[in-house]
């Protein structure tokens, strides 16, 4: 666009951060990119379920040790919280498209020397993205997950395909309890491109990680379909419980020492 017109559509409409709103040139200004947590080892081996530092874990979570997951490993790169859970709901239901490239970055960057890089992207194949349904496609008009992956993919230098079709609409995720999650998603997916995903090592994008009952779905049909590896890789996931918990105690200590 000519410096003019951009000019004169910021005098009409100024540019805001999409995390705080503050007029700010860029999509996440400086102060909520740098208010964004990253995820941090120790982590579950497999799910990457971030670990209390200060307690003794072994090498895989409870819901790993206890079952076989259909992907290999799954890695995030931030936590679900403050800028980065008002920028992605922007992204999400407000058709802020303009947080694309932001938000992939910060997953591209997370695979080189930050919490994806066991994810050893350079040995990745092929780039898959986690698709919506038709109708839902209609209603929002972009695939948040495809504007994630396509960042991701180009960062690596990897195709981004669409492995796979969602053939029946399915109730928000959010929305259900845990326990529902994988029933929801059961049968949702069908592959697409068989000969392509035939031992291929396949990256598998979305937003976010909660209960991994979609991304285990998805990766389910992928091997099916004769992917030799599904390795899975989210934005964001929410913070544990255990990080909760202590960020209420210090809360209460601070509200108990100024009282």
């Amino acid at each position: 666009m000519h410096p003019f017109w951009r000019g004169m559509l910021d005098l009409l409409y100024p540019p805001r951060c999409e995390a705080c709103g503050r007029l700010r040139r860029e999509p996440i200004c400086g102060e909520c990119s740098a208010a964004i947590e990253r995820i941090r080892p120790p982590v579950c081996e497999v799910c990457g379920e971030p670990f209390d530092p200060r307690a003794q874990t072994a090498p895989k979570c409870a819901d790993c040790r206890g079952r076989r997951r259909p992907f290999s490993v799954a890695r995030s790169a931030a936590y679900y919280e403050g800028p980065l859970a008002a920028a992605i709901r922007r992204f999400k239901y407000h058709s802020q498209l303009v947080l694309g490239k932001p938000l992939g970055g910060l997953m591209a960057d997370a695979l080189g020397d930050g919490p994806a890089a066991d994810l050893h992207a350079e040995t990745i194949e092929v780039v898959c993205a986690v698709p919506l349904h038709e109708s839902r496609l209609r209603e929002r008009g972009f695939n948040q997950s495809r504007e994630l992956g396509e960042v991701v993919a180009g960062a690596i230098g990897k195709p981004l395909l669409p492995l796979l079709e969602r053939t029946r609409p399915t109730l928000p995720q959010v929305d259900l309890p845990a326990e529902s999650r994988r029933a929801n998603v059961q049968g949702a997916f069908e592959a697409n491109l068989r000969e392509v995903i035939a031992k291929q090592r396949v990256l598998l994008i979305d937003d976010l990680f909660t209960t991994g009952a979609t991304m285990a779905e998805c990766a389910r049909v992928l091997r099916r379909a004769g992917a030799e590896e599904v390795r899975v890789f989210t934005l964001a996931r929410p913070v544990p419980q255990w990080r909760r918990a202590g960020a209420d105690a210090r809360a209460l200590a601070r509200e108990q020492w100024v009282d």
